[in-house]
């Protein structure tokens, strides 16, 4: 269950940093006026939820320590 709400939480967080970083970044290279912004937002919010996802699921299996309770529950 632990694992299922990492899941959701890494998501969540990277979907927030995703966010905030494409709409900036399209507003620099495009501008907000521009018709190419909303696909500009979207190929950057595509390519930062692939890099930042798997960091961000590892550092918070890491913090809550989720490795070494399922080694317990197998032993």
């Amino acid at each position: 269950m632990k694992y299922n709400i990492v899941v959701i939480i890494s998501i969540i967080i990277c979907a927030i940093i995703s966010w905030i970083f494409s709409y900036y970044l399209a507003l620099v290279v495009v501008g907000e006026s521009s018709a190419f912004f909303k696909i500009a937002q979207l190929i950057v919010v595509i390519i930062s939820m692939t890099t930042f996802y798997a960091p961000i699921k590892y550092i918070l299996i890491k913090f809550m320590n989720l490795e070494k309770e399922e080694r317990e529950k197998n032993e």
